[in-house]
């Protein structure tokens, strides 16, 4: 109960402050166990390094951290507690993640740790999750701080339309992600769980730059609206179709709009001029099963109604399903050699049997990708990975008493 308690007086607090002060917050908390030297790193957009803050702790600079290679990149990666010796005490480093969406990592150092030191530890990491989401809808000071350079306008839209990159429940996990994170103008995702359904979609606007990205936001509104008023997949093509049809001359976008009952694993899927997923089970790639041809969105010829049968697909647990945009597939080296399919699957395929977590498994297809055309896009590059790890029974809280 005195935990609790405590923890309550730190969301009071937080609600009395301005919403930059998340840190300070943090560190009145860390103070209530005999923590000190409290330093939150929040992932730059990129996912490759940590940003940190404050900049000094005791007046000694703190560098970022690189993902690759350091203590903070380890815990932020695997989504460990770790620890170290640090001069007369313990460096603590925990994850700061709200469900499965990796913010970054909070470090402390504590005299000892003892099993309850470890839990309040983790619990702050928690709680700064929490904070900072909650805070970034007032406050640019933590979209600032994930940035390691300048986003352009485009870029800075397509980030604000995006849900969050990585979302888990039930047995069920979506991560996401979009090169050149700084620059991107017509890639986007979005998904939804609304009861057993999970509604997921990935689009790629014609073209670059601001038209590009507005033509991509009008895509997800669309999409959005056509899936909060319920209508059947077969038919959301169409109605998004229509809404884009004419709005910027010849301009189109291709989509792929799916669905997953999260408890039987039973998925759909229709395409609009998109390339197929890539589904995974235990170790091998599935054979791609071809949809019906659909046009993409925005030339006002896809039809209204339920007479295109989606492709179906029975999941089995285990089972992750890759999502993407051309941009991957027909990136180039710099000696002009294409990424193509077949290099993104056997990537996948090997990156899956690390056994590490759905979402260090799609950031490690992102840097494989920029590493084989040498950091050099041509062109906007998505990807998104489901994974079903099969029904999960349903935990009820039990009433104290």
């Amino acid at each position: 109960m005195a935990t609790v308690r405590a923890f309550a007086r730190l969301l009071r607090a937080a609600h009395a402050r301005s919403p930059e002060d998340v840190v300070p917050t943090l560190e009145d908390g860390a103070q209530a166990f005999g923590a000190r030297a409290l330093v939150l790193y929040l992932i730059d957009y990129e996912q490759l390094v940590l940003q940190p803050t404050p900049e000094q702790v005791d007046g000694v600079e703190v560098p970022p951290a690189s993902v690759i290679g350091t203590m903070a990149g380890r815990c932020f990666s695997n989504q460990e507690v770790l620890e170290a010796p640090a001069g007369d005490g313990v460096q603590v480093w925990v994850p700061v993640s709200e469900r499965a969406q990796r913010l970054g990592v909070l470090t402390l150092v504590v005299d000892e740790v003892d099993e309850h030191t470890r839990e309040l530890a983790e619990e702050l990491g928690l709680l700064a999750a929490l904070l900072v989401l909650a805070s970034s809808s007032y406050t640019d000071r933590f979209h600032l701080q994930r940035r390691r350079r300048d986003l352009d306008l485009a870029a800075e839209m397509q980030w604000s339309l995006l849900p969050p990159l990585t979302f888990a429940s039930g047995g069920t996990t979506v991560a996401g992600l979009l090169e050149p994170a700084y620059q991107v103008g017509g890639d986007c995702f979005d998904y939804a769980l609304n009861g057993s359904v999970l509604d997921i979609a990935v689009f790629d606007a014609i073209g670059q730059g601001l038209p590009s990205s507005v033509l991509a936001g009008l895509a997800v509104g669309a999409y959005r609206h056509a899936r909060r008023t319920e209508v059947a997949l077969p038919s959301m093509l169409g109605t998004m179709d229509g809404a884009v049809a004419g709005l910027m001359g010849d301009s189109f976008v291709t989509a792929l709009v799916a669905q997953l009952d999260v408890v039987e694993g039973r998925s759909s899927w229709l395409s609009a001029g998109h390339p197929s997923p890539v589904v995974l089970r235990d170790g091998s790639v599935l054979a791609e099963t071809v949809p019906i041809a659909a046009l993409p969105l925005g030339l006002g010829l896809v039809p209204r109604d339920e007479t295109v049968e989606p492709v179906e697909v029975a999941l089995q647990p285990g089972d992750r399903v890759l999502l993407y945009t051309d941009g991957v597939v027909e990136a180039r080296s710099p000696e002009g050699e294409e990424f193509g399919v077949e290099r993104l699957v056997d990537l996948f395929v090997r990156e899956s049997a690390s056994g590490l977590l759905a979402s260090e498994v799609l950031r490690r297809l992102v840097v494989g990708c920029l590493d084989f055309q040498g950091e050099r896009l041509r062109d906007d590059a998505t990807l998104l990975l489901v994974e079903w790890a099969g029904p999960q029974p349903l935990v009820v809280a039990q009433r104290a008493g």
